[in-house]
């Protein structure tokens, strides 16, 4: 028997070789050949499938305990940002009070040389030149962090020095 193209069998030709052997064989023969058969394929059944699952069942049940502690970790870490949150909101500045802070973040930066001017509207005005703009976007990451600032209008501009820019930005805070 010559396997066909591809090198594939088809099932009506492992019956033709098979078939001979089985009917060749005595009753015995083939009751010893089906019990060793069955008995394959309950070792297989146990290797392959109930032995891994009994295994990682037993591994579960021991980091169960753990796992429920990281779980109430994390949601008492959780109800405690919820009401960091709500306390945060009662904090931030408004108008005045918000431009000072800003000219106190800006000054504790080393960054002293900024403009800032409170509007009629309650946004501030905040001019710069010549200021490192690694330090400038540094600040205002830290702002609306903890202030929840907004840029409304931007204009930044880079200056002869590598690194440095002038620019403009009209700032929203508190919301």
């Amino acid at each position: 028997m010559a396997p066909q193209r591809g090198g594939t069998m088809k099932l009506s030709d492992v019956q033709q070789v098979l078939l001979p052997l089985w009917r060749g064989r005595s009753l015995r023969e083939r009751a010893v050949l089906a019990a060793l058969a069955a008995l394959l394929l309950v070792l297989a059944g146990y290797g392959l499938l109930w032995q891994p699952a009994a295994a990682n069942s037993a591994r579960l049940q021991q980091e169960l305990p753990q796992l429920r502690t990281e779980l109430a970790r994390m949601q008492a870490m959780a109800a405690e940002l919820a009401a960091s949150r709500s306390r945060t909101k009662a904090v931030v500045p408004e108008g005045a009070g918000l431009q000072a802070a800003l000219q106190q973040s800006l000054r504790d930066q080393g960054l002293s040389g900024q403009k800032l001017a409170l509007r009629a509207d309650g946004r501030i005005t905040l001019e710069w030149h010549d200021a490192p703009f690694s330090s400038m976007a540094d600040w205002l990451d830290q702002a609306r962090q903890k202030w929840r600032v907004r840029v409304v209008e931007a204009h930044v501009e880079r200056t002869l020095h590598p690194g440095d820019v002038n620019g403009h930005l009209v700032l929203r805070g508190g919301e």
